[in-house]
């Protein structure tokens, strides 16, 4: 008897020491689980919002982009550090990829990449509203434009060059058909008097002079204008005059054929054409040559300064 209660004694005792080292071993499971908690807690968090741009993925050999959003807003959220570097690190790229799609409307998902994994970043639109149209291409004339009322009073424009002279249209089949012209606008001062040597910017216009909305292939073109007062003028033909040899041996042809003279009436009635004096001694085959013009006494000025004569020989 003595015996049994001693065994049951121990048996007791054993499970009381049991029983206090599982409670220590959850115990400190707990504050283990804590401590961590407490730790994750100590790291700052951050959620913020960003203007992202927003990149179109698209066949552009065969469509072009009516209309779509420029741009995204995307919402961080994660350590304040890691959004920080994020929001100025310009690593972030939303995009919408619609390689394989044809032309119309479609409704696309919207992608954030360049993102750190700990962070969570959300796209507000998830999806966008991107419309496709087929792509067309035409070469068009380059018009030169300017307003005359900013000429100075008694100036004119004598001429106007332009480089280059067409350029090329990109866009919707319909936006390109209904391109007129392309107009080189050049930005005149008020009380304009010299030359005007300028970059002028492109713009495609429609036949009611309507600004159409296509690509150009470059958004500029070199514009020159000739301004000069406003006096009278008269145009007036070549005609040879041998200062050496006969002209009867000769056939002679200029180019240009005439020339404007620009002065007083009395002296522009007085004049018919312009005398170009040529030496015709030493010529044996047909020639061609480049000759001053000389101003008549009189004329204020020419519009050329010299002529190309081709100078033949008579059979």
């Amino acid at each position: 008897m003595k015996k049994f209660t001693s065994s049951k004694t121990i048996n007791i005792i054993f499970s009381l020491l049991l029983a206090i080292l599982l409670a220590a071993y959850v115990l400190s499971l707990k504050n283990f689980n804590s401590n961590s908690n407490n730790s994750y807690s100590l790291v700052p968090q951050k959620k913020e919002s960003m203007t992202v741009p927003l990149k179109l993925q698209y066949n552009e050999d065969d469509y072009v982009v009516v209309s779509a959003p420029s741009s995204v807003s995307v919402s961080l959220e994660g350590s304040s550090a890691l959004v920080t570097a994020a929001k100025n690190g310009n690593t972030l790229v939303a995009t919408a990829d619609m390689r394989g799609l044809g032309a119309g409307q479609h409704s696309v998902n919207v992608e954030v990449l360049g993102i750190n994994k700990s962070l969570t970043a959300t796209a507000s639109p998830q999806t966008v509203s991107v419309t496709l149209a087929e792509k067309n291409t035409a070469k068009k004339d380059v018009r030169v434009q300017y307003d005359k009322d900013k000429l100075a009073d008694g100036y004119h424009v004598t001429d106007t060059t332009v480089d280059p002279k067409t350029v090329t249209v990109t866009g919707p089949k319909a936006n390109v058909e209904a391109v007129e012209y392309v107009g080189a606008d050049v930005d005149l001062d008020k009380n304009t008097k010299s030359n005007i040597n300028q970059n002028a910017k492109l713009t495609a216009y429609d036949k009611n002079g309507e600004p159409v909305q296509v690509t150009l292939s470059q958004p500029k073109a070199m514009v020159k204008l000739q301004v000069a007062s406003t006096e009278d003028n008269k145009k007036v033909s070549l005609k040879a005059q041998a200062s050496s040899g006969s002209l009867d041996n000769y056939n002679v042809s200029f180019d240009p054929t005439s020339v404007t003279i620009y002065g007083s009436d009395g002296t522009l009635d007085s004049i018919d054409s312009l005398l170009v004096p040529l030496d015709l001694s030493s010529i044996q085959d047909k020639t061609t040559k480049t000759v001053d013009l000389n101003k008549p006494s009189g004329v204020d000025r020419l519009s050329e300064q010299k002529v190309k004569v081709t100078i033949s020989p008579k059979s």
